[in-house]
């Protein structure tokens, strides 16, 4: 049985580098130059990736310490390239996506909100028609919240809620001017003390994870 390439690269994501001496944005990997454009990558072999907790792990790392110096497009977690040349025809074929791309993210970071019940909030004898109205309300409140912060970002993105969590009203990924993130979190802050029914949790500044999506077919 043949074995799988040692010379393939893992792609991390595409940032936006000028091609000065530095080698690296990221402990760990190397960079494939292309114009104004560097792939994040680390030697791999080309086979299918296991994500396990490990790799994820690896995989935010990288993003994450790249997005502290510049801006940078995420890859999906395990994208393998059978070789740099492969790599490098990639980036010149979607090279006018990419760096329009990183024009609308850079200088931003995402944030996420998550928007779940405040405890209590539920009678635990509520049930039927008059649940069923409670949920109805809170889900309605948190889209009045959602709307004014919305108005504060470049880009939003609602994520539905996850099928086994029944506390999650909502939850949205919104793409946030690094200069006016403290403004952003006041803003959220303030929906948190005004919505006494519902907990707003925010995190971030994260990569653009919920903003980017790369095409590899062809």
């Amino acid at each position: 049985m043949a074995q799988a390439s040692v010379n393939a690269l893992r792609l991390y994501g595409v940032a936006a580098h000028d091609s000065t001496g530095v080698a690296t944005l990221a402990e760990g990997t190397d960079l494939v130059q292309f114009r104004s454009v560097a792939a994040v990558v680390a030697p791999s072999r080309f086979n299918r990736a296991t994500l396990d907790e490990k790799e994820m792990g690896d995989y935010t790392r990288v993003l994450e310490e790249v997005h502290g110096t510049t801006a940078v497009l995420p890859a999906p977690p395990g994208t393998v390239f059978r070789s740099r040349e492969s790599l490098i025809r990639w980036l010149e074929l979607h090279y006018f996506t990419l760096t329009q791309t990183m024009s609308a993210v850079e200088g931003h970071g995402q944030a996420r909100l998550v928007i779940t019940k405040t405890a209590g909030v539920d009678a635990e004898n509520a049930t039927g028609a008059e649940a069923k109205e409670s949920a109805k309300q809170l889900v309605a409140t948190a889209s009045q919240s959602m709307r004014i912060l919305r108005g504060q970002a470049a880009a939003t993105v609602t994520l539905p809620p996850m099928e086994e969590e029944t506390t999650i009203v909502a939850q949205a990924s919104f793409l946030v001017d690094l200069d006016n993130w403290s403004a952003f979190a006041d803003l959220v802050a303030k929906e948190d003390q005004r919505q006494t029914a519902l907990d707003f949790q925010l995190s971030g500044p994260w990569p653009p994870y919920d903003f980017v999506k790369m095409q590899f077919g062809g």
